[in-house]
């Protein structure tokens, strides 16, 4: 049983005195000093986002820290992985069992360490009585083992992912692609974490000490019934703006509570909800210091007041705890981002609804250990980024137009709804185009695509932010904004399509999704 155990971007030189600011905090209280509020009314007016208060939890349970799994070598070089999709009991409740999903476990799953250029095999066996797959979200893979819905596994059965690891540094996640089951398989607890090394990239210059000054955060929403149960059922509202919880967890529980050491600690974040999107800061005021999205890291650390991720998103931060007094707390906050025009304000740039709403504690950061002997002494002023995709004059350019949610309309891409059957778009492999995403719904879209490397050229004709920039995987359109990336075509060439498509689960499951093959 599992058991609880956009705002301003600016470079590091600019934002010491940001850095500094409340570095020192008391014992957790209110949200205007170190702590959350006890409701969170999110809510978009209009046609925006998700709808409903998430309430914050009274309780304190220890945070999880998600296993590291390290695979095991075998006599040819190859990387070995295992993963099992079972299903198990969880008390997200004291002394009420839950039903939930889970990789080698109850709930959710490893975090698997992979190295750069090496051989990797994961084998997967599916324990369920229903079909599943497992999407490796951000790998750079052949699209036979992409593991979206052209690659189910039958109940009992078992499927393999051959590959070399192409991408540099990074936070990747997996979880199910099944189409018309991914939002409630999701829910259900169906969602991991996967960590890129790369030894030729200077690996001291973050911190790298799994579960002590290196920590991953799993952001999710759900609601439960009044018995205790993940209430999967799927409302009119959820199906227009997707699925929205009334209580947040990190990493399977509430109340999170996570013991630190005082010294710079590095947070990776992953919004894992099916639809709403979270912006979060630290309830000292202090800045987040952010190094990577979720392609890997950036040119140099940028740092942030606050954060805000679309489902699917993520974002690596360092975060310095080395002035805090022992024994005090930190609190990572998190508020709901409006995703619609309802107050005319987008999901992107972390601004949030009605004005006045309060915050939740995500986590409590509770500076309990001594300064560890391999922490780093300050934050690194420029980084090793993997270069960023450029497209040449004269490349290809393709238009894709986000529509739909009018009225009952389905939402689409280019007035069509996903069909497994239909390839949308045939293009050359190994090359570079232009991509052009125009959102004409009223409200925001997080754009994922499978299997490229691809970066942000534009939105709405402007440079992209610092925190934008370099390689990306899921990036999100604004209400009637246009957002051009430059996107790397698959370097070989394959019959079996890729996808891309609307994060919003729901509105993927409904259908905002294409399917392209290079040739």
């Amino acid at each position: 049983m599992y058991s609880r155990p956009k705002p301003r971007s600016m470079p590091i030189d600019q934002g010491r005195r940001l850095l500094l600011r409340g570095a020192a905090c008391v014992p957790l209280a209110t949200a205007a000093g170190c702590g959350g509020g006890s409701s969170f009314p999110m809510g978009s007016m209009g046609m925006g986002g998700p709808v409903g208060p998430i309430v914050s939890s009274v309780t304190e349970h220890s945070l999880p820290i998600l296993p590291l799994d390290t695979g095991v070598l075998d006599p040819s070089g190859t990387r070995q992985f295992a993963l099992r999709v079972q299903r198990g009991t969880t008390q997200f409740r004291d002394g009420v069992d839950t039903p939930t999903l889970g990789y080698n476990g109850a709930l959710l799953g490893p975090a698997l360490r992979l190295r750069a250029g090496e051989a990797t095999r994961i084998r997967v066996l599916n324990d369920l009585d229903e079909a599943t797959t497992v999407h490796w979200h951000g790998l750079v893979v052949p699209a036979d083992v992409d593991g979206g819905p052209h690659q189910p596994i039958a109940p009992g059965a078992s499927w393999e992912a051959r590959f070399t690891v192409a991408n540099p540094p990074s936070t990747c996640w997996f979880h199910p692609h099944g189409h018309g089951v991914t939002g409630r398989q999701v829910l259900s607890g169906l969602a991991g974490l996967v960590i890129v090394d790369d030894p030729t990239v200077d690996p001291g210059a973050l911190p790298r000490t799994w579960g002590v000054d290196d920590l991953a955060l799993v952001l999710q929403d759900k609601r439960f019934t009044p018995s205790g149960q993940i209430d999967t059922r799927l409302s009119a509202d959820d199906r227009l703006s997707g699925y929205s919880g009334e209580t947040l967890l990190v990493n399977g529980v509430t109340g999170a509570v996570w013991q630190a050491p005082r010294q710079w600690v590095r947070l990776r974040l992953l919004n894992g909800c099916n639809a709403r999107t979270l912006s979060v800061r630290l309830g000292n005021a202090a800045a987040l210091l952010q190094v990577a999205n979720e392609g890997g890291r950036l040119a140099q650390a940028v740092a942030r007041s606050s954060i805000a991720l679309a489902p699917g998103e993520r974002a690596e931060v360092l975060v310095d705890l080395g002035s805090v007094a022992s024994g005090a707390e930190v609190a990572l906050l998190a508020r709901s981002v409006d995703t619609g025009m309802g107050m005319g304000m987008g999901m992107g740039m972390g601004m949030g609804g009605a004005s006045g709403e309060s915050e939740v504690t995500a986590l409590k950061m509770r500076v309990s250990l001594p300064r560890q002997a391999d922490a780093i002494a300050a934050p690194p002023s420029a980084l090793i980024a993997a270069p960023a995709i450029v497209a040449a004059a004269g490349a290809t350019s393709r238009s894709f137009t986000l529509e739909g949610g009018m009225m009952g309309d389905l939402f689409t891409i280019n007035g069509r709804s996903f069909d497994i059957r239909r390839i949308d778009v045939t293009l050359p492999a190994h090359t570079v185009e232009v991509w052009r995403f125009f959102n004409a719904t009223m409200m925001a879209h997080p754009i994922h695509v499978h299997g490229v490397r691809m970066s942000l050229l534009t939105r709405d004709g402007a440079a992209p932010a610092l925190h934008e920039r370099g390689l990306r995987d899921t990036f999100v359109v604004e209400p009637m904004q246009t957002v051009a990336v430059a996107v790397q075509t698959p370097a070989q060439a394959s019959s079996t399509p890729l996808m891309f498509h609307c994060h919003i689960l729901e509105h993927e499951d409904a259908g905002m999704m294409g399917q392209f093959v290079a040739v």
